[in-house]
Formats: C-alpha cells, sequence, structure tokens
C-alpha cells in the first residue's frame, strides 16, 4: 500500500503532458511567429517612408516643370510683345490713309507700313509726314517731287510737271477732266501768269525740305497750297514701304 502513491507519481512523469505543460508549448509557439529580428520592423517602416517622400518628390517636380514651362512660355511671350514694340516704336510704324488725296495709288482706310530707318528722301517716294500748324491734326500722305535745291514746274493748262527742266514720267498721277485746276488755296508767289494766260507754277526747294503732292492732283492738299508748302524733312515719319490692308492689295 505504501508503494502506489509512487506509481502515480512516476506515471504523471512520464505520461501525457499536463495543462501547464501545454501552456508552456502554446507560449512558445507565440513567441516564434514574432520577427525574428526587430531591426526588420524599422526596416519595412524606412522603405514606406523614403517611397512616399519619393513620390511627394515626384509630384513636387511634375508641379515644378509645369510651373517653369508656364513662366517661360510668359517670358517668350513678355519678350515678344517689347521687341514688336521697339521695332515699331524705332523702325517701322504703322499708318492710314486718309481721304482720296493719292487715288488711285492709294485709297481711303488703307493701312501702310513706313520707316525712317536711315531715310533720306527721294524724288518719287511716298512718304508719310505731320505738319507742325494747325491746319492738319491727322499725318499726311503724299509722294516726293522734288528735293532741296531742286526747281519745280507746274504748267496748269497742259498737266506737265518738271523738274530742273526734266518732264516727270507720272504715269501714277489721277486728273479727273483731263486739266489741272488752279485753286485758290495755292501760294500765289510762286504762280506765274504767262502772255497766254496760262498759269505755271514755279519755286525751288530750300533746304532741307521737300515738295511734294498727292497723286489726285485736283483734289490734294499739298506743297502747292499755304497750309502745307515745302515739307520740313524733320517732319517726315517715313517712306511707306508695303501696303497690309485690304489683303487683297498687299503690296
Amino acid at each position: 500500500m505504501n508503494n502506489q502513491p509512487e506509481n502515480n507519481i512516476s506515471e504523471n512523469e512520464t505520461g501525457n503532458l499536463t495543462p501547464e505543460d501545454n501552456l508552456s508549448e502554446a507560449g512558445s509557439e507565440i513567441v516564434d511567429t514574432a520577427p525574428e529580428n526587430p531591426e526588420q520592423v524599422e526596416e519595412i517602416s524606412d522603405t514606406e517612408a523614403t517611397q512616399e517622400s519619393s513620390n511627394d518628390e515626384d509630384s513636387k517636380s511634375n508641379t515644378s516643370g509645369v510651373l517653369k514651362s508656364l513662366f517661360d512660355y510668359v517670358e517668350i511671350f513678355a519678350f515678344s510683345v517689347l521687341a514688336v514694340l521697339l521695332i515699331f516704336t524705332f523702325c517701322f510704324r504703322l499708318c492710314r490713309v486718309d481721304g482720296q488725296s493719292m487715288n488711285h495709288t492709294l485709297e481711303h482706310g488703307e493701312m501702310l507700313i513706313t520707316t525712317n530707318l536711315f531715310y533720306e528722301p527721294k524724288q518719287g517716294d511716298v512718304i508719310v509726314f505731320h505738319l507742325s500748324n494747325n491746319y492738319f491734326t491727322q499725318p499726311l500722305v503724299k509722294r516726293v517731287i522734288a528735293t532741296e535745291g531742286q526747281t519745280v514746274e507746274i504748267n496748269f493748262a497742259t498737266g506737265v510737271v518738271s523738274v530742273d527742266g526734266v518732264i516727270l514720267n507720272e504715269d501714277y498721277i489721277f486728273v479727273d477732266g483731263g486739266q489741272y485746276d488752279v485753286r485758290y488755296e495755292f501760294d500765289k508767289q510762286y504762280l506765274v501768269t504767262d502772255e497766254d494766260g496760262s498759269v505755271r507754277f514755279i519755286a525751288t526747294v530750300p533746304e532741307g525740305h521737300v515738295f511734294a503732292m498727292g497723286d489726285n492732283r485736283n483734289h490734294s492738299t499739298d506743297s502747292r497750297a499755304v497750309s502745307v508748302g515745302f515739307v520740313d524733312e524733320n517732319c517726315i515719319l517715313g517712306k511707306a514701304l508695303v501696303r497690309i490692308s485690304p489683303f487683297s492689295l498687299f503690296n
């Protein structure tokens, strides 16, 4: 009887696991599922942070690229506008034909590009000029007939214009009715009446001036008139280079 308890103890020691032993093994299994190296957690976190940082940098880079491109376009546009303003301020001008004095070479409302860059007036040039008097508020468009030192003679009976005794071939003029009119506004100090009653206009162009007339001779207020007279070269805005409107007559 005294040996029976010892057998029970021995069976417990060599038999199935006790509840305490089960808990002990389960705890070891739970522990085994955790990462062996704690630094792995930090590496995963660092990788995710790096990816997020890279995405943020890409987004910022894209935004910066768009803004840079937009700035470049704005800069190009601004420089282009400035260049055009400088060109049309110092090199070229846009002028509008006002009136019928240049018919049919130029018509009312047509637009011209003119330039005064290194310009010296020459006979036959179509010029745009302004006057320093109170007769006209807008620039005038006329044709240079003579330059400084030359003598102009106009025979109103025949319509012939000569410069220094040489008759001009004026295939560009328009004279309605086929005969020149002697208008009241012409400067009388240059009008000469011959014995046969015919009237001539004779004048010598002073230094630094030109003598200009419109191609529509009977409907042009020009150097023949007191209100215009000889045109000071300093008042010339430029020579007409090209007609830009209407586009059908671009030349």
